[in-house]
């Protein structure tokens, strides 16, 4: 089966899988890099992963798509720095 026959939450999760890797792999060669890459994953990756499921299933559609991206973004970014000034990060 090619990719571009794949249903859209397949293709979604894949992406996030494939996110997932990449960071993963960065960090093997540079763990310094583990903060930013779960900065990277949790405050970029996921919000907009949850953009597109909502688009997928016809809640948000046109400009409200890219409302909501900038929106879920700041928010993830406000919970990351609020979590970071609480919690020591590693």
């Amino acid at each position: 089966m090619l990719f571009r026959n794949l249903p859209g939450p397949v293709k979604l999760a894949l992406a996030i899988l494939a996110w997932a890797l990449i960071l993963w792999i960065f960090t093997l060669g540079y763990p310094a890099f583990r903060p930013l890459a779960r900065l990277i994953f949790g405050v970029l990756i996921l919000p907009c992963a949850l953009v597109e499921w909502l688009k997928m299933k016809g809640l948000v559609q046109g400009r409200a798509t890219i409302v909501l991206r900038i929106a879920l973004i700041a928010l993830a970014m406000v919970i990351w720095l609020l979590a970071g000034s609480q919690l020591k990060l590693d």
